[in-house]
């Protein structure tokens, strides 16, 4: 008795690996991620509750250290959520019968993480419900407390819960590239995708595309910003300048305003760093793609032996 033929055999379609140059993305992307969570939330309280979220924990008038008190809190709140994000994915690893195994790491010592992975084998369908599981449940759960109870804390919590999700999301538009019959052994250091050769991603995937262009925009948006930021006033002050302005004030097209006065030293960054963010994505995505198709036509070229 045959086997139906070599390539309808079960074979590795993809290792998804966090690589040097995808954790710099990932880094932008939740970086940017989290301050537009903070955006987003923080604005959604204002129009329920009538007025800004406060981030005062340290009792009114203590002096020098009510900041530092808030900085900390704050800090710990952004951190702690990492316990109840990794438990969900666990309790989702779980449903599907299997069992989850915890631990921490730094992605190429840039980004640090928390992980819960398992021996357990999932379809392409279940594999993204583990990974949507934190990121929908402490939104949903969340939010309508946040709101009811107007605990503005909340939103730093929840802001950073949405920014460690990303690369989650990255996942799950990585796993849409491939048909639901594909079977996903997932490990500390990344998934490994299983499945016919017929099952490949084509070499113009719509979700790989969508990726490029988030990333390509939030490394640009990130750098752009850290460049006028950090870099621009202490190169503007030595050089005896003054006084700068990039774009019109109060509008789109406003980057980038520098002062320097005997007293203090002013700069703000306007909106227009995120129009260069979507046009560097845009750039970036169209790039990516047409390399993919590039070594796609490079593989196909070759001859089978």
């Amino acid at each position: 008795m045959t086997s139906a033929g070599t390539d309808d055999r079960e074979t590795v379609l993809a290792d998804l690996e966090l690589t040097r140059g995808l954790t710099i993305q990932m880094t932008a992307l939740s970086t940017l991620g989290f301050l537009v969570a903070i955006g987003l939330l923080g604005g959604l309280f204002q129009i329920v509750a009538g007025h800004p979220a406060s981030y005062q924990f340290a009792p009114a008038g203590v002096d020098w250290w009510t900041n530092a008190l808030d900085v900390l809190v704050l800090l710990f709140l952004a951190t702690v959520i990492l316990v109840p994000h990794e438990l969900l994915h666990g309790l989702a690893i779980r449903y599907y019968g299997g069992k989850a195994k915890y631990g921490v790491g730094i992605a190429h010592f840039i980004l640090p993480y928390a992980y819960a992975t398992t021996d357990h084998e999932f379809s392409r369908n279940q594999f993204i419900v583990v990974l949507l599981t934190p990121l929908v449940v402490m939104t949903v759960v969340g939010v309508p407390l946040m709101l009811t109870f107007e605990w503005g804390w909340l939103i730093v919590p929840l802001a950073a819960n949405a920014a460690g999700a990303i690369a989650d999301l990255w996942m799950t538009l990585t796993l849409l590239a491939f048909p639901a019959d594909v079977r996903l052994e997932d490990h500390a250091d990344g998934v490994r995708i299983l499945g016919h050769a017929s099952d490949r991603r084509g070499a113009v995937s719509v979700t790989a595309v969508v990726w490029d262009a988030l990333a390509g925009a939030a490394v640009a948006v990130v750098g752009v910003f850290l460049v006028l930021a950090v870099v621009g006033p202490l190169v503007l002050d030595p050089l005896g300048i003054d006084s700068l302005m990039i774009g019109t004030p109060d509008t789109f097209t406003f980057l980038f305003a520098f002062s320097s006065s005997a007293t203090e030293i002013s700069m703000s960054v306007g909106p227009a760093v995120f129009g260069i963010g979507a046009f560097v994505g845009l750039v970036y995505a169209f790039i990516q793609s047409y390399r993919r198709a590039r070594s796609r036509e490079g593989e196909t070229e070759i001859p089978a032996e």
